[in-house]
């Protein structure tokens, strides 16, 4: 500190008299004092100071390095005065490092090392905090937070999920963190995990521990940042590890280096870990069986009397809402009430507004009316800059969001280069730029830039928008094969459904069946294409049009593969027909490898065929059932299950218990009680009574309990 002040102090004395003596070689003034030696020898004085500067630049070049220069630099930001470190991408270290390039010095103390990750800790906070939300689009977590427009959720234990108890999430996750547990929670899209774990990670912070806050996708990359900066997590106690987004982490299959860099930083307990709550039990669990939580929770939904009414009271203290008849309009309609258990579609709602919402009649149909408002308002925000746009930022989404479905391009984490490429181009560009950035949040990982949209469900709208419209066109059979060849998961073909009943285009199904049958007969067509297409065609028949069972008993009776006769008949019975019934049942019994066929497909829906293209065969050496078995069974224990027509329930049950005999496999506990429950609700539906036998049969069979006149091995396949 003395150095640097003595240094500036001799610097400013050498600028003042540089400028004397430019002047006095000028002639424009005559100076008093001791100054006048200077004004009579000036040249000589000027080389004096040259010579001094010159000393003073050696002296400072050999002086020693301070501890301010590290390999964790601050991001570039607006808001440089406050921005704390953050961890450099991952790269390969150079053949040599030292102290100064971010290398642990020899021998550290501890109190270093606890310095070094505090800064880390709150550069990894604060890049947390500037993540965008889906509303007020123009706030981030932390502006959220510090205007105090989050409201806690709650949480119950995942085993035991009474809807009317639970504890305060943020406060109830840093008192098990505190105590040194490790914690997964779980929540439906749009629930408020990433609030939640902001929350928790400001209160840790408060609390004097150090929490690391991450995203499952950038675990490879922190830990590489940790690993070049010499930093030791396990070498201070204070250490939280925060992972948000599991979900998102589809390279946790297998033993990549995501899976290895997770475990590691896992095992610095306390952890607390997100995930979205159907993908961690369709397949998280059974792909990341080493990873293990002391607790399990889940995100409560939010009721409209109290979240709900609280968050309303927040954004009017703001001046973000001005509508004062919205609360009521929401708690006198049940499907509204039912909306705004989940905080992604109250915000959506405060959005839209009260005349808006009385015009709103399902989940989807909510965002559509978000996105059509959401792209008008970012239209005008760009012709500000751009007059000749045209009001095109809705097209431009959609259009993004097809790509990244089209190319298989992570939806997580989408290579931002190849989206401008692809959409942005001429004297557009920078317009199109804009409307994209209000949808897609962008980041650095792994040195690249890259995107996600701001909500996941945003995508699978946009995606399945973009279908609808270029369904509602004279598609050839290349553009419908091209269009559908991927096939869509349920969450964008719900999307899809819901927009197609909106439009109740009569006519859609006959166009669908024309399309089907066209595709049928294509020569030269792939067999995957055209059973994954024509399998997508009967599915939007039979939940759009209003004739669907006569037309698809047109297409049953041209239909031969075992693969689509099972698609159509499996939608027929759903339909409530007992002829597709009869005919489904028939073949079940006397045809294996209509049987195999039926199985396979479950196992495809339900995730345990996780790749590979239609026809699927449930063979020998048979896989895997983990996930059908846990997901169908909590179907069947579902309230819901029973208002499902008792012809599509006869054959879920009949292709679901097959799957266990062909496997000489048992089942017992609960599932077997859940198994006869199902299976007793049938009674008296207007089965036959073949039919009923069979179905005892068979579950007499897996349940090992004596059958009277039975023989098991006639169910082999």
């Amino acid at each position: 500190m003395l150095v640097a002040i003595g240094v500036t102090g001799v610097l400013s004395a050498a600028t003042v008299l540089t400028g004397l003596i430019t002047n006095e070689a000028s002639a424009q003034q005559r100076w008093p004092g001791w100054l006048e030696l200077v004004r009579t020898h000036p040249w000589h004085s000027l080389g004096v100071l040259a010579l001094l500067l010159i000393g003073l630049t050696v002296a400072l070049a050999v002086l020693p390095e301070g501890e301010t220069r590290t390999s964790i630099r601050p991001e570039a930001s607006g808001d440089a005065e406050s921005e704390p470190p953050r961890p450099p991408p991952i790269a390969a270290p150079p053949a040599s490092r030292s102290a100064t390039e971010g290398a642990a010095p020899v021998g550290e103390p501890q109190e270093d090392q606890r310095d070094r990750l505090a800064r880390l800790s709150a550069g990894l906070v604060s890049r947390l905090g500037r993540r965008r939300t889906a509303y007020p689009l123009d706030l981030s977590l932390a502006e959220l937070h510090r205007m105090e427009l989050f409201v806690a959720g709650r949480l119950i234990p995942y085993h035991e999920r009474d809807p009317e108890t639970g504890e305060r999430a943020v406060v109830a996750l840093v008192d098990r963190l505190r105590h040194g547990e490790s914690v997964l929670l779980l929540g439906e899209p749009g629930s408020g995990k990433s609030l939640s774990l902001y929350g928790v990670a400001l209160a840790l912070q408060q609390a004097g521990l150090l929490p690391i806050p991450l995203r499952a996708l950038d675990a490879v990359e922190v830990l590489g940042g940790l690993r070049e900066a010499g930093l030791d997590p396990a070498a201070v106690a204070d250490v939280v590890v925060l992972v948000d987004g599991l979900d998102e982490a589809s390279e946790l299959a297998g033993d990549g280096p995501l899976t290895a860099a997770l475990l590691e930083l896992l095992r610095y307990s306390p952890t607390l870990v997100t995930s979205r709550t159907r993908e961690y039990e369709d397949w998280i669990a059974f792909e990341t069986t080493s990873i293990s939580f002391d607790e399990v929770f889940v995100l409560r939904s939010w009721s409209a009397e109290v979240e709900f009414a609280d968050y309303l009271v927040r954004l009017k203290r703001h001046g973000l809402i001005a509508d004062p008849d919205l609360y009521q309009t929401v708690v006198a309609s049940q499907r509204l009430t039912r909306l705004v258990e989940r905080p992604l579609y109250a915000r959506m709602l405060t959005f839209i507004g009260h005349d808006a919402a009385t015009r709103i009649s399902s989940a989807s149909n909510l965002y559509g009316e978000y996105l059509n408002r959401l792209s008008r308002a970012t239209d005008f925000a760009v012709r500000s800059s751009h007059p000749e746009w045209n009001g095109q930022s809705l097209s431009v989404w959609q259009s993004a969001a097809w790509l990244v479905h089209a190319h298989e391009l992570p939806a997580d984490a989408i290579p931002m280069a190849d989206l401008h490429a692809a959409l942005a181009a001429g004297r557009l560009r920078g317009a199109e730029i804009r409307a994209l950035d209000q949808v897609i949040d962008r980041r650095t990982l792994h040195g690249t830039e890259v995107g996600e949209f701001l909500h996941y469900s945003f995508y699978e709208h946009l995606l399945a928008r973009h279908i609808r419209d270029r369904l509602l066109t004279a598609l050839s059979p290349e553009q419908a094969v091209q269009l559908l060849r991927r096939d869509l998961t349920r969450e964008v073909r719900h999307h899809l459904i819901g927009q197609l009943q909106e439009l109740a285009d009569h006519r859609l199904g006959e166009r669908l069946s024309a399309l089907y049958l066209q595709l049928r007969d294509e020569p030269g067509l792939d067999v995957a294409d055209r059973l994954t297409v024509c399998n997508l065609l009967v599915y939007l028949i039979s939940r759009t049009s209003p004739s669907a069972p006569a037309q698809l008993n047109a297409l049953l009776h041209r239909e031969r593969d075992e693969f689509l006769l099972s698609s159509i008949l499996w939608a027929l019975c759903h339909h409530r027909s007992d002829s597709a019934l009869s005919r489904f049942f028939a073949l079940l019994q006397y045809d294996a490898a209509f049987r195999a066929c039926s199985r396979g497909y479950v196992l495809y829906y339900y995730g345990d065929v996780r790749s590979g293209r239609p026809p699927f065969l449930d063979l020998p050496p048979y896989l895997s059932h983990d996930r059908t078995s846990t997901r169908v069974l909590a179907m069947f224990e579902s309230p819901t299950f029973q208002a499902i027509p008792a012809q599509r329930r006869y054959v879920d049950l009949y292709t679901f218990m097959d799957i266990y005999l062909v496997r000489h496999e048992s089942i017992g506990g609960r599932s077997l009680s859940t198994l006869q429950a199902a299976v007793d609700a049938l009674s008296g539906q207007g089965l036959t009574h073949e039919m009923e036998e069979k179905l005892s049969e068979m579950l007499q069979a897996i349940s090992r309990r004596p059958i009277p006149d039975a023989s098991p091995t006639s169910f082999a396949g």
